[in-house]
């Protein structure tokens, strides 16, 4: 990260010098004010991530007719175990206070009329270098032609989440990692300033943006996990009890 490079050279300059015109200590300060945001934007960049591969198991279970095999609850969400897809994170939505949580995209899906679920930031669909709308679910196979056999579909890819260090700015890749592109939205408080330090951010936004509440239901065909995104979808899914 340039940024924090250069600020870490400006402090010791002014710190070793004649001319210092304020102490090392006061330099200390914003050192550790810089660590503690690095490594407060750091863990949200991954739990934003984790939240969108979680997603991505959640509608691959509903698809492919998977269940619930387990479900662990955590400090901050719950660890569910699925048959087919394997273990996922799912966290509960934190409130953010006194500009503490950086801003974050609204990450949402969407099902289109063709019965596919699409990645949406912000209100606007994710795409590809093509300029094609990333799915969520995995993409069917071609029919073969003429006697030969059709052509595999191709796994959808998760859209990844980062923040460029120069420009603060959270960037999006629908490749895996090969391109990056803004979302427009900035991960500083929303007047401008650090939104993490307590002090000049306004209020931040949900330290979560994509899941919201879980849900666990009995019924009488069955137990559930319901889970709410932030947008206020629900995804119901049945938990397999060993009688």
């Amino acid at each position: 990260m340039k940024t924090i490079v250069k600020m870490y050279l400006g402090a010791l300059l002014l710190c070793g010098g004649e001319a210092a015109v304020c102490s090392c200590t006061d330099y200390q300060d914003e050192i550790d004010a810089l660590d503690y945001r690095v490594k407060v934007l750091e863990e949200l960049v991954d739990r934003v991530n984790t939240d969108i591969d979680a997603m991505e198991v959640i509608i691959g279970a509903l698809e492919d007719a998977d269940y619930i095999t387990g479900v662990k609850e955590t400090a901050d969400g719950y660890l569910v175990n699925f048959a087919k897809a394997g273990p996922i994170e799912i966290k509960d939505g934190i409130d953010g206070k006194d500009g503490k949580d950086a801003e974050v995209p609204d990450i949402d899906v969407q099902k289109d009329k063709d019965g596919n679920w699409y990645w949406v930031i912000d209100g606007q669909p994710v795409t590809d270098g093509d300029g094609n709308a990333v799915r969520v679910n995995g993409k069917d196979g071609k029919d073969g032609a003429d006697g030969k056999d059709g052509v595999d579909g191709k796994d959808a890819v998760s859209p990844q989440l980062r923040i460029n260090p120069d420009t603060g700015m959270w960037e999006v890749s629908p490749d895996g990692g090969e391109t990056w592109n803004s979302t427009g939205t900035s991960s500083k408080g929303k007047d401008g300033k650090d939104g993490i330090d307590g002090k000049d951010g306004a209020d931040g936004k949900d330290g979560n943006q994509f899941f919201l509440r879980v849900n666990y239901e009995v019924t009488d065909s069955g137990e559930f996990m319901t889970v709410t995104t932030q947008s206020g979808q629900t995804f119901r899914i049945p938990i397999y009890k060993n009688a």
